[in-house]
């Protein structure tokens, strides 16, 4: 029976039939396979169970042009810094600029102190580097369509590799830039093998230097050695009609402590998806973050956390407030494996809703095959408490300030899990200029 492709999903194969990256056997092998799997697979649809609240077939009607190859533009330093929140952009750190998907080697910063190596995808793919061949090994074990495509049509992308014991002076902050006329795709990835041992902290920004919708897919995959400390941030602030799919795989070693923040402000259709593996002992992960949104917004945050290893802590706490008919969708998943003894995990998810016509999708599940575990989960949805609201506004707060002030303690929670103080400002103040746009 022939299979009735969308426009969208005739387009994407198209583009991944055409696109090869150079690189060595392997590589060709596995974009061939990510290609034929793309193409059985297809746009995810309502009834995949992964994505029954996120219909890409529908949602994603048309694909857009695929912008040049990052060598082919010429975008300045001083342009993408514009773009970027006041306070993000001075704040100190050595800047990885991805344009179009390909790392702009000219305008970044390369150059990074305790030996840590940096190569564009191409040229890591080029030497042929012993720690780059794990790059789309460290997947998940599912088939996934979106990392299938990522795979297939990237364009480029950053790979970083931090030696045992590094500890960087200051973070990583890799800006993925789009630029060109109208619409357009792109497909990059991040590739991080970090050390045993060593201290990293990565930034991660989303930007477009036009007024112009992005259908962006980036993949990142972060293999963390023992006993090391890994940061990571990640803000996007997407036009209305772009589609931001992110897919972020990592595996856990011993003793590790891994911590991410996510914020999320407007934008089209984003999901946001994770899959953490413990693969060593008492090993630390606490994901979280918060999404602000308005109009038609549709944000999904899919997250598994795949506890295989002894006496492991997870946290998970994410903060949702919602208004007009924007759509949030919280699917959080911990697997407990079988010898996975004194696994330590919790996961919430609140939504805050501020129309009547926004709507809140939580899906929270655990999966425990092991009996000595402490897990646990839980979900609320709510809207503002109208005897509060009474109690600021007597007291002479105008009722607009008195909203954004109750909407800023529910979301300030999460805000407090941001350790580097810098960013945790810089989304304050993001959070603080969305609210000033509430009814």
């Amino acid at each position: 029976m022939d299979i009735v492709r969308t426009e969208a999903e005739s387009a994407l194969i198209a583009r991944a039939s055409d696109n090869q990256i150079e690189g060595p056997e392997w590589l060709k092998d596995l974009q061939d396979a990510a290609r034929d799997e793309f193409q059985s697979l297809g746009l995810p649809h309502r009834r995949v169970e992964e994505w029954k609240y996120t219909d890409l077939k529908s949602g994603m009607r048309t694909a857009f042009d695929l912008a040049d190859a990052g060598g082919a533009v010429d975008v300045s330093a001083d342009a993408v810094m514009a773009k970027l929140p006041d306070g993000l952009a001075e704040r100190e750190a050595y800047h990885l600029i991805v344009v179009n998907g390909v790392l702009n080697q000219g305008l970044s910063e390369t150059e990074i102190s305790g030996g840590v190596e940096v190569l564009s995808l191409k040229d890591a793919l080029l030497a042929n580097a012993e720690w780059i061949k794990p790059l789309g090994a460290v997947q998940q074990a599912d088939r996934d369509a979106i990392q299938a495509l990522n795979l297939a049509t990237m364009q480029g992308g950053v790979c970083v590799r931090v030696p045992e014991g590094a500890k960087l002076d200051k973070p990583l902050h890799v800006i993925f830039v789009t630029t060109g006329a109208g619409p357009r795709a792109v497909a990059s990835r991040l590739f991080f093998d970090i050390g045993r041992e060593a201290d990293v902290q990565l930034i991660e920004s989303h930007v477009s230097l036009e007024d112009a919708p992005v259908e962006s897919n980036v993949a990142g995959e972060f293999i963390v050695g023992s006993r090391a400390k890994f940061r990571h941030m990640k803000m996007t602030m997407d036009h209305n009609d772009s589609v931001h799919l992110a897919n972020f795989v990592g595996r856990l070693g011993e003793e590790t402590d891994y911590g991410f923040f996510q914020l999320v402000l407007d934008g089209g259709i984003s999901r946001n998806q994770f899959e953490m593996r413990y693969d060593g002992n008492d090993a630390i992960a606490n994901i979280s973050g918060a999404a602000l949104l308005q109009g038609k917004s549709h944000a999904d945050l899919t997250l598994v956390m795949d506890h295989a290893a002894t006496g492991c802590v997870s946290r998970e706490l994410f903060k949702t407030v919602l208004d007009d008919q924007a759509r949030a969708v919280f699917q959080g998943k911990v697997i407990v494996q079988p010898g996975a003894q004194k696994t330590d995990g919790e996961m919430m998810s609140k939504a805050l809703l501020l129309s009547d016509d926004a709507e809140f999708d939580s899906k929270p599940e655990l999966e425990i095959y092991a009996d000595d575990v402490l897990c646990g989960h839980g979900a609320t949805t709510g809207q503002i408490d109208e005897d509060l609201l009474f109690y600021l506004r007597a007291r002479g707060i105008p009722e607009k300030e008195a909203r954004a002030l109750l909407i800023q303690a529910f979301f300030g929670e999460a805000l407090e899990l941001v350790e580097d103080e810098a960013v945790r400002d810089v989304m304050i103040e993001q959070a603080v200029n969305w609210y000033s746009k509430t009814r």
